[in-house]
């Protein structure tokens, strides 16, 4: 399984946005500096974020982003989500019908479930606020 880069760089901007969560909103041009990310490439990872209730925005000379919760409160699973969809490192896990064996109960579907599980019990653990230094 391999994230991309929309999980990585949507996981720094989200840091670096929550390092000033206590101050006024913090523009995207300012991340994309302190990130060294593309504008128009954080402006389409934002949008998922924002659809996805863990950012607000403000328009205007003071505008910009704001996390919607406490950094402690949003986890890495809440952000990968927002951005990858889903995490399931399989299909067989995520599709009932993508696995073509007829009453599919195979050893490996149980593999891949435990991993998912795994996958999702650490990510969740992992609170923004963790990741600010």
């Amino acid at each position: 399984m391999t994230f991309s880069t929309k999980a990585a760089y949507g996981l720094r901007a989200m840091v670096d946005l929550a390092k000033k969560q206590d101050k006024e909103p913090y523009s995207l041009a300012k991340i994309a500096k302190d990130e060294n990310i593309s504008l128009a490439y954080l402006e389409r990872l934002f949008a998922k974020l924002k659809k996805a209730g863990l950012v607000k925005s403000t328009k205007g000379a003071k505008g910009g982003y704001e996390l919607v919760k406490p950094a402690k409160q949003i986890s890495v699973r809440d952000i990968f989500l927002a951005l990858e969809g889903d995490l399931s490192p399989y299909n067989c896990v995520k599709l009932a019908n993508a696995c073509k064996l007829a009453g599919c109960d195979c050893s490996a579907k149980q593999v891949w479930h435990l991993l998912e599980c795994e996958i999702n019990k650490t990510l969740e653990s992992i609170k923004l606020k963790d990741l600010i230094r």
